[in-house]
């Protein structure tokens, strides 16, 4: 037996192995290196902004110890005091991060980027609890998880959108190979590369004599 086979198809039908085939070609697209080079980028201005001087004055529920003070989080005045365009701005500045994490981590559960995002987040609102002019506040970091998440499934809409035509043509591909298999009179097997190998039977199976023509 050839070793060219595809592994783990072998007395598969035609339509189980053409199955499997597809299978592969669903998880066809791969991590995108453009994305995690503008992730990084993209993380690098967030630090600076949320990090760097406040461009004016801030508010919302401050404790000592910010986020990390179990009670803020139980405060009715965490979650009413603070200016609302401020909340959404929190939103919008991680959806690109959510999305570009997303595609930098194609493949990968859409809980993976969420949490990786939601961690980043709380990496910020911890380093700006001993900043003066910048406050720890668990509102802005609700809202930056929101805006990681929103980003995240505009990543993967997105990415199913775009795989639409290859899983068509992928369809198209298979029915056109199981209509081939099933009218043709030999026996074939299909290797790992896709091509058709005839079997050992179509092999020993005796051959009509050529026509050969006389003048």
């Amino acid at each position: 037996m050839r070793k060219d086979l595809a592994k783990g198809s072998i007395g598969l039908p035609p339509d189980a192995q053409e199955g499997q085939r597809l299978a592969r070609d669903d998880r066809g697209m791969r991590p995108s290196r453009t994305a995690a080079v503008l992730l990084f980028a993209y993380a690098v201005v967030m630090m600076w902004v949320t990090l760097g001087p406040a461009p004016g004055a801030v508010s919302g529920n401050q404790a000592t110890r910010g986020i990390l003070d179990p009670g803020i989080w139980f405060d009715s005045d965490t979650w009413t005091i603070g200016s609302q365009t401020e909340f959404e701005l929190n939103v919008l500045l991680f959806v690109p991060f959510g999305a570009l994490l997303a595609f930098a981590l194609r493949g990968a559960p859409a809980i993976v980027p969420a949490v990786m995002s939601a961690g980043f987040a709380l990496l910020i609102e911890v380093a700006q609890i001993p900043m003066a002019d910048r406050i720890s506040d668990p509102r802005d970091l609700v809202a930056n998880s929101m805006g990681a998440v929103i980003g995240i499934l505009i990543a993967r809409i997105s990415d199913a959108i775009a795989s639409i035509p290859a899983a068509l043509k992928a369809r198209r591909r298979a029915a056109f190979a199981r209509e081939a298999t099933r009218t043709s009179p030999l026996q074939t097997t299909r290797t790992a590369t896709g091509g058709i190998r005839i079997t050992a039977e179509d092999r020993a199976r005796p051959r009509a004599p050529a026509d050969r023509s006389t003048r």
